[in-house]
């Protein structure tokens, strides 16, 4: 009897203790999977690809060109969302500048005058309406000549007044008669004015003479229209 209750309790002894291992096992085992996880956690983040990172938009990475816009694009390669460029039409119409100045009427009308050249007195046919000498002027030599439209007028001449009062006297009647004026080059010691009305030219040049009067050379181009 005693032998038989020995034999129980011993095998009450080994279940008990089996059951302990198999706690005990089970207990080691969730203590093995949950105490690596912050290990492997770590492990993931130190080794992680760098390149992830580079890749991922707003990152700041110098390398990543996800939202800057691609200046290669053409017309037809505009991304969505992008105003297309404006492109002006060609020009098909020549521009055109401020017309041309019409050219006054002659001066000279009705039949030219006959070419001729005098001596110490104005030649017959002289236009002293158009080209008044100067008062008290000591006459040298006069010529008229013709070359299609064209009167060519040439005098010269002196006169007790100063330089710049015969340029004068020649501006009062050229000006009186719609011409412009501008300085000319003229010799050292001597003046000159060109006088211009369309087609039509007047130079005048004044230099001194010995006695402290004025010389004058007057070379004209007169249009007609006879």
């Amino acid at each position: 009897m005693t032998a038989r209750r020995l034999v129980i309790v011993g095998l009450c002894l080994a279940l008990v203790i089996a059951v302990a291992a198999v706690v005990f096992d089970q207990l080691a085992r969730q203590g093995s999977t949950a105490s690596p996880a912050p290990s492997t956690s770590t492990s993931s983040a130190a080794g992680a690809d760098p390149s992830a990172s580079a890749a991922a938009p707003g990152s700041g990475s110098p390398t990543s060109n996800a939202s800057e816009p691609n200046p290669t694009y053409g017309a037809a390669e505009q991304p969505s969302g992008t105003k297309p460029l404006e492109v002006l039409p060609p020009v098909t119409a020549t521009p055109t500048g401020l017309p041309a100045p019409s050219e006054p009427a002659p001066l000279l009308t009705g039949v030219p005058p006959a070419p001729g050249t005098a001596q110490g007195e104005v030649v017959d046919g002289w236009p002293a309406d158009i080209l008044t000498l100067p008062k008290g002027t000591t006459v040298g030599s006069t010529s008229i000549s013709t070359s299609g439209d064209i009167v060519q007028l040439t005098a010269d001449g002196i006169v007790g007044a100063s330089q710049s009062d015969v340029l004068a006297d020649f501006r009062q009647t050229l000006v009186g008669r719609g011409f412009w004026f501008e300085d000319a080059p003229a010799p050292d010691g001597s003046l000159a004015q060109r006088f211009v009305r369309g087609g039509d030219t007047v130079t005048v040049s004044v230099s001194t003479t010995g006695t402290g009067s004025s010389r004058f050379q007057l070379l004209g181009s007169i249009r007609t229209a006879g």
